[in-house]
């Protein structure tokens, strides 16, 4: 595998066969023939690059009725690129990634020839860059990692580091996912090789993962910090709860996990953060799925309580909290099955944000919950955030949401 020692354009090249001009077409297509994962041919005429041959290409002409009895003993100038996008070897790939996405898109399939100055180096494609982005990403995240161990005993460094990690981190992983999600959905021409489909498909979920979970560390660094603030509005939340069902409503649906909504008649708008509260409600509501046997129900019931409060409580029938853990599944990094098979993949920070949140708008969260039991996450928000209707008002709910199945 190629190494990707520093962030050059240089180590991106791949030593690709070269030919010249001349060299025949069924003498390329005996090359691509011998190696199923040469993606590309460099065409040099005296040392200097004058076109590049793409296998798709190449195989398509050839495949057609005549188009070997036309092109095979022709020269490869004939159906070789001859204008092909050229990059000096001393650019970073950042200024690279940015001018494959803005200006010269069509090369992410069809590759690029490296150059250092005119001295030919080798050609360039959509998976080295890939590797290349990858291999960083590796790297600063291995790096987040050690910070994290040391910010265990020092929190306020860990915080202000974490916070400066924030461009450094997102910027190459929203390159990955984004050139993933090009590549996946072919905009700019088809991926040809079912295991390259695989290995795209591979590179974008591991991205959005390791996307998740640096989003989630870098928000509790913020709130560590005290530089999380709060803006505050009337919030809908029979909005807010259609909009969490929106956005879960397919990994429920993977597990045949059936969402239902128990929502009180009349409720009143809550006064706070918007994307806070939906993100508190995503949290507890995708920890529940994750946790819950296939074939069961998660619950997010909605009610005024005598009191005046606000109660929301999300249910699952999942492994359930032992009561010696229910007050450590809120402390960062915490994992319920730490001690057993951490079947589930996550970064331990979910409750511990929706705790720090929730603290935020003067609101507790309890857990009801015992192991085979399932478990009810419990929140109140106090009734001084409420913001009730007079006599005189007259206020028309949404239609009622109440046991609207994930199928619905």
């Amino acid at each position: 595998m190629t190494k990707f020692v520093d962030d050059r354009v240089e180590q991106l090249a791949i030593d690709v066969p070269v030919v010249s001009p001349a060299t025949s077409c069924e003498e390329v297509y005996r090359l691509f023939q011998d190696d199923p994962d040469l993606l590309a041919i460099a065409v040099l005429e005296n040392g200097k690059p004058v076109g590049l041959v793409h296998r798709t290409d190449m195989m398509l002409a050839l495949a057609d009725r005549f188009g070997f009895a036309l092109y095979g003993r022709r020269p490869i100038h004939l159906l070789a690129n001859d204008s092909p996008l050229i990059v000096d070897a001393s650019n970073s790939i950042d200024f690279l990634s940015n001018m494959l996405a803005y200006d010269a898109p069509h090369a992410l399939l069809k590759g690029f020839i490296i150059c250092r100055g005119r001295e030919y180096l080798g050609v360039g494609t959509a998976i080295s860059l890939l590797q290349a982005s990858v291999e960083r990403s590796k790297k600063r995240a291995e790096e987040l990692q050690k910070a994290k161990t040391v910010a265990i005993e020092a929190n306020k460094s860990k915080s202000a580091f974490l916070a400066n990690m924030n461009h450094e981190l997102r910027t190459p992983l929203n390159a990955i996912i984004g050139f993933t999600e090009m590549m996946q959905r072919e905009i700019y021409g088809r991926v040809p090789q079912q295991e390259y489909r695989e290995y795209i498909d591979i590179v974008h979920n591991s991205g959005t993962h390791l996307l998740g979970v640096i989003n989630a560390i870098l928000d509790m660094s913020k709130i560590e910090a005290g530089q999380m603030e709060l803006h505050e509005t009337d919030c809908d939340i029979y909005e807010l709860v259609v909009q969490v069902r929106r956005m879960l409503i397919s990994a429920a649906q993977h597990k045949n996990i059936n969402i239902v909504l128990n929502l009180q008649d009349g409720l009143p708008c809550l006064w706070g953060d918007p994307t806070m509260i939906r993100q508190i409600l995503l949290n507890l509501v995708n920890n529940a799925i994750k946790f819950s046997p296939d074939f069961t129900t998660v619950t997010l019931k909605i009610q005024l309580l005598p009191s005046g409060d606000l109660q929301i409580v999300v249910s699952d029938q999942g492994i359930g909290i032992s009561e010696a853990h229910q007050e450590a599944v809120l402390r960062p990094f915490f994992q319920v099955e730490s001690d057993l098979n951490r079947s589930q993949e996550g970064s331990g920070l979910g409750l511990s944000i929706v705790k720090a949140y929730l603290e935020l708008h003067n609101a507790r969260l309890t857990i009801d919950s015992a192991p085979g039991d399932g478990t009810d996450m419990i929140i109140v928000f106090p009734h001084e955030r409420l913001r009730l209707y007079s006599a005189a008002e007259t206020y028309y709910p949404p239609p009622r949401l109440a046991n609207m199945g994930a199928g619905a």
